[in-house]
């Protein structure tokens, strides 16, 4: 299990607040803002690690299991900041770009 820690002023490491397995932040610009998961851990050989997902994909992980890497979590309302467990759902990614592509198109008729 990994566990997110906080490194303090004095060096030394604490527990800090975990979220589906990490600290959550707010993404940048980039991935359009949508909050991330940043996890810090040791590996094998002892060496502190950090990495970091969507937050979304993370929560939905850590209630179903791992998904594979073809696979999008999608938010069934579209709403990016709505992360409830009922609002996610497993979808392919080519069904998931299908489903933006034509919401988008949606937008354009009107």
């Amino acid at each position: 299990m990994l566990k997110a820690l906080k490194l303090q002023r004095n060096g030394t490491r604490k527990m800090a607040k975990e979220v589906a397995g990490g600290k959550a932040y707010t993404g940048s610009k980039q991935n359009g803002g949508r909050k991330i998961v940043v996890i810090h851990y040791k590996d094998s050989s002892g060496k502190w690690r950090t990495t970091s997902k969507n937050a979304a994909r993370a929560k939905y992980e850590k209630k179903n299991g791992k998904l594979s890497k073809d696979t999008d979590v999608d938010h069934k309302d579209n709403n990016k900041n709505n992360d409830s467990a009922g609002n996610l759902r497993a979808m392919s990614h080519k069904k998931n770009v299908g489903k933006e592509n034509k919401r988008r198109a949606g937008k354009r008729d009107k």
